[in-house]
């Protein structure tokens, strides 16, 4: 049996910022596993940030209804971003490791364990290929969204409770019942950042062991999903409707005209989708307690962007009753505010209904980090070993030249550097996406090619990728050379996927020898060479 330990980090780390226009100051965290406490399964170990996405007075959008003591607030419906560039507009999704950028692990009996430097691009690089596009698009310990089966301006924020129904089966609305929001934790493995974090560790062997982190919170930010529904299309092959459009209340549509004295929204006069669901609470956007313009219009007179709450969803009576087939699989909707109530002394037409989210004011919106801790899988009654192979990482970084299109670089390699990892980056940033047409390189004057060039994506370079992961003990669960990019939809073909963006990741293998290896790299591409980063994998034993 295992006992779970968490514990604080030694920095206090909660935080509240701006993303669009401050820097969080908290970068650095500590944590130490005690000594002479048992044997730890690493591989079962991770750090929690806990963090949530915050809306301020000041970034609530100037429409939003107020609302009653029961409901507190309006919910928007955010999400928490990582970016990989400095102006912001390159988001992928990725895991958590990649906001962490040095990482060291200090064992108080034997010293220094691991020491790696600008670990968010190694993650990137190893991410996107240890994990093939289901895990990426689908997996829970991921940073980021991306459009899904609802496309695009649609997507699902892991920081709201979504309440997709409170309707009893009476059909009356339980309006206690609304969303709530929720602190996410970004959960970073210590098998993503150590060599040795899939070990079993005794400390009774190590004694203290000090993990330090560096992470950079500045790639973080808040985006609202939401906000186009009444443009964006639902099933374009078949229903072919906007998710926002309403079925009008005309005696031809046959939901009736809006009686006299009638409100909409509310009572007897609900919105109701002009979808069709099979399954409204994974394809519907909306949900209980989310903000909202409806735009309508009754009689000659158009309103536009009416702000409301939504207060009320239903989805099993009436609209999908014996009574009311032409309703079946439509939703309900209720709002709390009165909208429109007809007052012409009879009954009225009210059509072109649409409804989209609210979306708050983005430069005001703030992100919070409230803690972080580390947990650790103690295994009270199993001895873990003296001795343990890993491997870990050296890096080198290196800058080309502005303009020029070919670099040369000689960098010496240690003798148990078993393979190397190249990065080419744009300057400054993190991601391994600025592209080169080929290179070459040789390892103690010994070309690994044949004194072939090795062109990206062709068939010389991916047999190169092969053989290095191979040599790593690893497959490769996804060979696209693409992330998974946020903020585009899946289509396209071709050449064009908006939502897929080319890396170009470099691995070689390595000889283990005597002394030091030379290695020599000739990097060509079409644009000026930028930052490029060696990582050499070393083997070791502790």
């Amino acid at each position: 049996m295992e006992n779970i330990i968490k514990i604080q980090s030694e920095q206090g780390f909660s935080e509240t910022w701006r993303p669009a226009s401050e820097t969080p100051t908290q970068t650095l965290l500590d944590f130490v596993i005690p000594g002479n406490t048992g044997t730890y399964d690493l591989s079962k170990c991770h750090i929690n940030l806990n963090m949530e996405p915050i809306i301020p007075v000041a970034a609530r959008n100037a429409s939003e209804p107020t609302r009653t003591a029961l409901y507190g607030s309006a919910f928007y419906n955010n999400v928490i971003v990582g970016f990989q560039n400095v102006s912001g507009d390159i988001k992928y999704v990725s895991d958590a490791a990649s906001m962490v950028r040095n990482a060291d692990m200090f064992s108080a009996n034997r010293g220094m364990v691991e020491s790696i430097r600008r670990v968010d691009t190694l993650r990137q690089f190893l991410w996107n290929i240890e994990n093939d596009k289901a895990e990426q698009l689908d997996g829970v310990q991921n940073v980021g969204t991306h459009f899904g089966r609802r496309g695009p301006n649609n997507g699902t924020s892991s920081s709201v409770q979504i309440i997709g129904g409170n309707s009893s089966v009476a059909g009356v609305q339980d309006e206690s019942m609304a969303a709530s929001t929720l602190s996410t934790d970004l959960r970073i493995n210590l098998s993503d950042l150590f060599g040795v974090g899939s070990a079993l560790w005794n400390s009774d062997v190590y004694g203290d062991t000090r993990i330090h982190l560096e992470v950079d919170m500045s790639r973080l930010i808040v985006e609202t999903l939401g906000g186009a529904e009444n443009t964006t299309i639902f099933d374009a092959a078949g229903q072919n409707v906007e998710y926002g459009t309403m079925r009008p209340f005309t005696v031809v549509e046959g939901t009736g005209q809006l009686a006299d004295n009638e409100t909409l929204g509310r009572g007897g006069a609900p919105f109701i989708t002009q979808i069709i669901y099979d399954d409204y609470q994974l394809q519907m956007p909306f949900y209980v307690g989310q903000a909202i313009f409806v735009t309508y219009t009754h009689g000659a007179t158009t309103v536009t962007d009416q702000a409301a709450i939504i207060s009320g969803i239903e989805y099993n009576i009436g609209t999908n009753s014996a009574a009311q087939p032409n309703g079946s699989g439509q939703v309900r909707i209720y709002t709390s505010e009165i909208l429109y109530t007809n007052t012409t002394g009879g009954p009225e037409n009210v059509t072109a209904i649409s409804i989209k989210a609210m979306t708050p004011i983005a430069a005001e919106v703030q992100l919070r980090s409230n803690r972080a801790e580390i947990v650790l899988s103690n295994l009270p009654s199993v001895e873990g070993p003296s001795e343990i192979d890993y491997r870990t990482y050296s890096t080198e970084e290196t800058q080309g030249s502005a303009g020029l299109l070919t670099l040369n670089k000689q960098i010496f390699c240690e003798p148990n550097a078993q393979n190397l990892l190249i990065a080419h980056c744009n300057t400054g940033e993190t991601a391994p996406d600025r592209s080169w047409s080929s290179y070459r390189m040789s390892i103690d004057n010994l070309d690994v090619s044949g004194n072939r060039d090795i062109a990206y994506g062709k068939p010389l370079h991916r047999d190169r990728m092969t053989r290095t992961f191979n040599n790593r003990g690893q497959n490769i669960s996804n060979f696209s050379l693409n992330a998974v990019r946020v903020g585009a939809e899946q289509t396209g073909g071709g050449a064009v996927r908006p939502n897929q963006v080319p890396l170009y990741p470099i691995a070689e293998t390595l000889p283990l020898t005597q002394a030091q290896k030379i290695v020599n790299l000739k990097l060509n591409s079409a644009a000026a060479i930028q930052d490029v980063i060696f990582y050499k994998e070393l083997v070791k034993t502790i």
